[in-house]
Formats: C-alpha cells, structure tokens, sequence
C-alpha cells in the first residue's frame, strides 16, 4: 500500500503537479486581493475558467494512472482521450481573457495585468502538461510519428476550440446539452469557413501558439531527461 502510495506521489510530481498548484495559488491570491482591494467583482469569473483548465490535467492525470497501473485498456482509454479532447482548450482559453484589460477604477491596470497573466500562464502550463501526457501515452502505443500527428490534431482542434468558446460562446458541456446546435454549427463552419470572419485566424494562430510552444516544452522535458540519465 505504501509502495502504491509512493508511486502515485512520485507519478504526480513528475508531472508537474506541485508547480501548477503554486502557480493556481499565486494566480487565485491575486485575485483576492484585487477583489478587497476594489471592493468589486470584476474578474471573479478567473476562478470559474482556472477550474475548467484543471479539467483536461486532472483527465489525463487519471489516464497516466491507468497506465501506470497496468488498467489502461481501449474501453477507459477512449473515452478519457475523448473527454480530454473536448476539454483540452479549456486551459489555454484563459489567454484569451486578456481581452477584458482595461482601465478600471480604484486597480492600477499594471496590476490586472499581472494578475490576467498568472491565470494565462498557468493555464497554458495546464494544457501542456496534460498533452505531454497524452502524447506519451500515444507514442508507447503507435510510435512517435502517431504521437506527433496526435499532438497536431490536438493543436488545431484546441484553436478551433478557443475560437467556439471565445467568439460564439459555445462550452465543453454543450456537447451533451446542445449537442445538435453545436453539430449544425460545426457543420457550418467547415461548409463555409471563410464566411465567420475569425475563424480561420483564431484557429490558426492558436493551433500555432500550442504547437510551437508544446515543441519547446517538449524540448526541455527531453534535455531534463537525458541529463537525469547521465548523471
């Protein structure tokens, strides 16, 4: 049991559980402050939006536990990668908040700033953990060149994500309370793309923004691995 318990802790501080919860403080106190500081509400949706990047971590977290385990089989597996696919762009949406900066009264904007900074930040450290997970997972099962093709659909579909979230307001559980609205909207969208004006620009340049960021992250992830073996 205790040997269990070991593994369980030594699987979750490699995967970066430690710096995400320091980081989710960090972002969550400034907040608090700004809210005693303003005495208002502004941006108390943060929390709501932090809490939906930690969904697509905690999925994969949970599979890397099957995996670890030995329990991960394609009837759990699917439907968690499934279920990670549609929360995925949850995390690195918080970028995207950066949109209600403005001058408010009684908080320098510097501040909000920071403050709209540390959620971003942490979110997209969010969703690069969680596909690192899912990435690995693919490559011990289909080889790396699956793996990468993983990581690429993966990018796309988060930016086309950001875009229905951000733009025309859908959410990840409208999958299974709208899930003909949202069919007929995506059918829309790929019929006619270049008629929602920012569609294709959101899609891309996010999809790009995870992509090249996730090459660096995994870059780093692999230097760290290897000095660890050669030491």
């Amino acid at each position: 049991m205790k040997t269990s318990r070991s593994r369980v802790l030594s699987l979750l501080r490699h995967h970066g559980l430690l710096p995400v919860l320091l980081s989710s403080t960090v972002a969550v106190v400034m907040l608090h402050f700004r809210l005693e500081w303003s005495g208002r509400k502004s941006f108390i949706f943060l929390v709501w939006n932090l809490f939906l990047a930690w969904v697509p971590y905690g999925i994969a977290l949970l599979a890397r536990l099957l995996q670890a385990r030995g329990a991960a089989r394609a009837w759990n597996l699917l439907p968690l990668g499934g279920a990670w696919l549609l929360a995925f762009p949850n995390a690195p949406y918080l970028l995207t908040d950066f949109i209600h900066l403005k001058p408010r009264p009684g908080v320098p904007l510097w501040f909000d700033a920071a403050m709209l900074a540390s959620f971003a930040a942490t979110g997209w450290l969010l969703g690069l953990l969680s596909l690192e997970v899912w990435k690995r997972l693919l490559e011990e099962r289909w080889g790396r060149v699956a793996a990468w093709g993983g990581v690429l659909a993966a990018s796309v579909l988060c930016g086309y994500g950001i875009y229905l979230g951000r733009f025309e307001r859908w959410n990840s559980w409208n999958v299974l309370n709208r899930p003909g609205s949202l069919l007929e909207a995506v059918l829309g969208h790929m019929s006619e793309p270049l008629e929602y004006r920012w569609l294709v620009g959101t899609t891309a340049v996010f999809a790009g923004l995870v992509l090249l960021s996730y090459l660096v992250f995994e870059t780093l992830v692999q230097r760290r691995r290897t000095e660890r073996a050669g030491a």
